[in-house]
């Protein structure tokens, strides 16, 4: 009876170890599958709590102009606490700036740990705003910037001038919104501002460029000008910080030309107004002039304006100014055959009568010649055009057109209709224009394609094919090589494409059928038959037995050789 007690109380505890995983097995379906997935809330809890809340986490990072941030590890709501199930996704902020963040959308959610697969296909893939990090939240540090300064001066020069500088925060990640609104430009040794002066640059558009206005150079050119910017407390996303020093050494300005510069303008352009003998003392002094030096080397500057000064006291003029009258001379045409006799008469009588000696007092009269040349200019009349060209191109016309595209044709057509016949030689550029038109139609006219030439290449090829010394061949064969070389036609068209291939095949034949000459055999040196012969050759009886009908064999050779070819050549 005990045992059987024990067998039953063993029984009962077999079924209750097989039971009880199961029962937990199915109430933790149960749970999860009555959950509702991504259904994400905040309660006032601290880690560990059983369930009731969805958290995200995930460690700082720097700014990189991205709202992407890499989620470590997630707690879900729907998963029991006694489970082991982590996961990793990625994460996307509500802004890419700098700062701390409480929620997160989440996507890409990979589950991990021991108890994953009874979560495979209730947990969500992605959520939106879960909760991260509990109250600390996520946070987005600021970068350090990365620089590049530069200035369009590389070398400073007079005092007077200036320089701008260029400063690129080069890390902007893609993204020029997030950098600084405005940099802190600092300057040493500009002109009239003691110690460090600083400025506030904004950026340049939507770049990653800060331009800064321009920047007066300092006095003393031995000193440096020393530029930097800096980054404002107050930047959204950068630590403030400042760039590399640009120093920009000033050289020693250059010496002041301004008088003499403005004096050489001035006199330059009247030098000409001068006889030669009282100019040359102006010019060398302008020749010996170095405009490049330096500040330290001005009283050769102020000295060379001194000597000009004088020079140009001492010039005497020329005579009187014939620039303008010989200018209105040289718009005479040069061929005064082309207008009538009546307007020409009077300008040649006044070209006679002008006086060239007349000093600069005479001005007004030398002034007067010119307005009679420039009068009588005007009054010559043109004789009728020359349309000599026009009918010579006009004659040059194809009588027929039939060859030629309807489009080509009707160009030229449309040119010829253009020409005005009763233009005179006043016009001839425009009848010029006719002409140039005319034969630009009449270059332009266009073949049919069936009137095209045909393609003699593989003519020409085939002729270079022909041996360059004939004399070698038998003149039979030669004259039938001949015969299809006169035979060519070259002015076949593309229609006649086949008679041209034609050629080719010809003159292949042509040559292929040449027949060398025959040689004549040399005759046999007379021998002794009872001397043996020498070492490689036969006796005398045997080589005139063995000549006689080697000779024999060529010459019936070249019999049938020479009736095959007169053959082959009748037969076509």
């Amino acid at each position: 009876m005990k045992k059987r007690n024990l067998f039953n109380s063993t029984r009962l505890l077999l079924l209750l170890c097989i039971l009880l995983p199961a029962a937990t097995f199915f109430s933790s379906k149960a749970s999860a599958s009555d959950a509702t997935p991504g259904d994400a809330y905040w309660q006032d809890s601290s880690p560990g709590q059983t369930n009731g809340y969805t958290m995200a986490f995930a460690e700082p990072k720097t700014y990189d102009g991205t709202p992407y941030i890499e989620i470590t590890d997630i707690i879900f709501a729907d998963v029991l606490t006694t489970d082991d199930v982590h996961a990793t996704a990625r994460g996307t902020l509500s802004g890419c700036d700098a700062g701390t963040y409480s929620l997160v959308n989440i996507d890409q959610i990979v589950l991990s740990g021991a108890d994953k697969d009874k979560y495979e296909d209730i947990l969500p893939t992605s959520m939106p705003n879960v909760p991260i990090n509990f109250e600390s939240g996520a946070v987005i540090e600021k970068a350090q910037a990365e620089w590049s300064i530069s200035c369009d001066k590389p070398e400073g020069d007079l005092p007077q001038y200036s320089t701008i500088v260029t400063v690129t925060i080069t890390n902007d990640f893609g993204n020029p919104d997030g950098l600084p609104k405005s940099l802190i430009f600092h300057t040493i040794n500009e002109l009239d501002y003691g110690g460090v002066h600083s400025s506030l640059v904004g950026r340049s558009s939507k770049s990653n460029t800060y331009i800064s206005d321009d920047i007066i150079l300092g006095l003393n050119y031995r000193e440096g000008l020393q530029v930097w910017a800096e980054i404002p407390e107050d930047a959204q996303n950068y630590v403030s910080s400042a760039s590399p020093v640009l120093c920009v050494p000033i050289l020693e300005p250059s010496a002041d030309y301004y008088d003499l510069g403005g004096y050489c303008y001035a006199i330059i352009g009247e030098l000409d107004l001068y006889t030669e003998e009282s100019v040359k003392p102006v010019k060398d002094i302008l020749d010996e002039i170095d405009w490049n030096l330096k500040i330290s080397q001005q009283s050769l500057v102020d000295q060379w304006y001194s000597q000009l000064i004088a020079a140009v006291k001492n010039l005497v003029l020329k005579p009187a100014d014939y620039v303008a009258l010989q200018e209105a001379i040289s718009k005479i045409p040069e061929d005064l055959s082309l207008y009538t006799e009546e307007s020409v008469q009077p300008l040649t009588q006044l070209l006679a009568s002008i006086d060239w000696d007349l000093p600069i007092t005479s001005q007004d009269t030398v002034d007067s010649y010119t307005s009679s040349v420039k009068n009588a200019v005007e009054a010559l009349k043109y004789k009728p055009a020359d349309y000599s060209k026009i009918q010579e191109l006009l004659s040059s016309v194809p009588k027929d057109l039939t060859p030629y595209t309807e489009e080509s044709v009707q160009a030229l057509e449309e040119v010829k209709d253009t020409v005005d016949w009763d233009l005179t030689i006043d016009k001839q550029s425009i009848v010029d224009g006719y002409a140039d038109e005319l034969q630009a139609a009449i270059e332009a006219l266009e073949l049919k394609p069936e009137f095209l030439p045909a393609d003699y290449s593989k003519v020409e090829e085939a002729l270079s094919k022909i041996p360059s010394d004939l004399s070698l061949y038998t003149e039979e064969s030669v004259k039938a090589l001949e015969e299809v070389k006169a035979s060519i036609r070259w002015d076949l068209k593309v229609k006649d494409q086949a008679t041209v291939d034609g050629y080719v095949l010809a003159i292949e034949q042509a040559i292929q059928g040449l027949q060398k000459k025959q040689i004549e055999a040399p005759q046999p040196q007379a021998s002794n038959p009872n001397q043996p012969a020498p070492v490689g050759q036969v006796s005398a009886k045997t080589a005139d037995s063995s000549h006689l009908t080697l000779w024999v064999l060529i010459f019936a050779a070249s019999a049938c050789m020479i009736r095959l070819s007169f053959k082959k050549r009748y037969s076509h």
